[in-house]
């Protein structure tokens, strides 16, 4: 069964991708979209996938939204290897068409970056491959993401991925300097793929339990969120 949604991956773990999921999901909701959510595996605990619950505001047992919980907050393989633990890419097949059945669209986020192993042989950009769902990128926007966000682009062009676009994210409080100011135009030519918004960095976005309304305002005045739904076909 093909999905209609989207991927949402990064250049790395803690890039940001689960608060730009849950204000993706949330927005998309606000719309008047019938939107799901998942994440397929966590690692070390599953805050993600509560995150995820709480901006769309699903009534989905966590064992749906996130069929494979691993104990340790390492690469799914190792973490699995340590705990002697199968991971079985079936679980997600399942978990994704059983909701797939109840939604029209699915915000899916990734775990760590586009190369992370999930087990032997099987990678992220694999299981993106198996879901059949375009990706959005999320990098951060600081030093050094030009490299990180080429090297990503490289990689899932290298699995024939469909990449929607990417968004910077401002992982720091910190004032915005030269290389934040420069950073999404660059990336933008260099990649030839949309960056579709920066998102500063606010610390109110971190809350399990954040208004929704914050959610949804905050993100739309930093995405442009009307390319997003261009870009894959969203009819309203």
């Amino acid at each position: 069964m093909k999905s209609k949604g989207l991927f949402i991956t990064g250049t790395g773990t803690e890039i940001g991708k689960t608060v730009i999921a849950g204000c993706l999901a949330a927005t998309l909701k606000h719309s008047g979209m019938n939107v799901g959510v998942m994440k397929p595996i966590c690692s070390g605990d599953n805050s993600d996938a509560k995150y995820l619950k709480h901006a769309a505001q699903v009534d989905d047992p966590l064992s749906l939204i996130n069929p494979i919980y691993l104990k340790y907050p390492l690469a799914p393989s190792v973490s699995a290897r340590i705990e002697e633990k199968e991971i079985v890419i079936n679980d997600i097949d399942k978990a994704l068409n059983t909701l797939s059945e109840k939604y029209d669209f699915l915000i899916v986020e990734g775990v760590g970056g586009i190369a992370v192993p999930i087990k032997d042989n099987f990678l992220v950009a694999h299981l993106i491959q198996r879901l059949q769902l375009p990706i959005l990128i999320v990098a951060d926007v600081g030093l050094g993401t030009i490299n990180h966000t080429m090297l990503t682009v490289s990689f899932a062009r290298a699995f024939n991925l469909n990449i929607v676009g990417i968004i910077l994210n401002q992982l720091q409080p910190e004032k915005a300097g030269l290389a934040e100011q420069t950073n999404p135009q660059e990336i933008e030519k260099l990649t030839q793929i949309p960056v579709l918004g920066v998102v500063p960095y606010e610390q109110r976005l971190n809350s399990t339990k954040l208004d929704r309304s914050f959610m949804v305002d905050f993100f739309s005045q930093h995405v442009d969120v009307s390319k997003i739904e261009h870009i894959i076909n969203i009819d309203f």
